[in-house]
């Protein structure tokens, strides 16, 4: 049997950095230069980091959505 390989050029699939699914974000290489951001962030043990982002990203969008809804927060 005779079988020949072919060479074919495949670029990369850039991934978006902030994917927004039906039951999560992925946020991908996410750098933030807010000085007041960094500070308070760095005020956080390690291990409750992770949590300290996710309540900060849910207490902004309330914040930014309760305007636009008519709502004062």
């Amino acid at each position: 049997m005779n079988t020949s390989t072919v060479s074919v050029a495949v670029e990369p699939v850039a991934a978006q950095a902030v994917t927004v699914q039906p039951m999560q974000i992925r946020i991908l290489n996410l750098s933030i230069g807010q000085s007041a951001v960094v500070r308070y962030l760095k005020g956080i043990p390690a291990e409750k980091l992770e949590i300290a982002l996710l309540h900060a990203i849910e207490v902004g969008i309330v914040a930014m959505q309760a305007p636009r809804e008519g709502c004062r927060p």
